[in-house]
């Protein structure tokens, strides 16, 4: 499944792009994660919860492909599901536009898919609001 958001930010893109670039800043947006460790080179390791009700999750983020300041690409799995998330970046004079475009393996029943895509797409809106928020102070 593939869901797709994006948020306007009064940031430069090269700003923007230095602070989702470095998974370790993920927690201050992202509410559902709640920590990141950089293991060494592109490998993170990361805690989130991504299920409510449902125990923490250990998870492995590794950045797969970086084109400054336009894309950066991640793969994250935690043993049940599987992202592929991009962020593409376009430079709107002064201001940025950040897509995030996440295509979801989920371990979950076909039955619930529908309502995880749902959720899922919720929580990107809301952690999009969030680095929104934070950037913009």
């Amino acid at each position: 499944m593939e869901i797709v958001r994006s948020v306007e930010i009064t940031l430069p893109v090269e700003a923007v792009f230095t602070f989702v670039a470095d998974a370790r800043n993920d927690p201050r947006w992202c509410p559902k994660v709640k920590s990141v460790e950089l293991v060494e080179g592109d490998l993170y390791a990361v805690v989130h919860k991504p299920v409510p009700g449902k125990p923490e999750r250990q998870m492995d983020m590794r950045r797969v492909a970086v084109d400054p300041p336009r894309r950066i690409e991640w793969r994250e799995e935690d043993g049940i599901d599987v992202f592929d998330v991009t962020y593409e970046l376009e430079d709107l004079g002064g201001r940025t536009r950040l897509t995030q475009r996440s295509v979801a393996r989920l371990g979950a029943p076909r039955l619930l898919r529908p309502i995880y895509r749902a959720g899922i797409g919720r929580d990107i809106d809301r952690q999009l609001t969030e680095l929104k928020k934070l950037l913009e102070g």
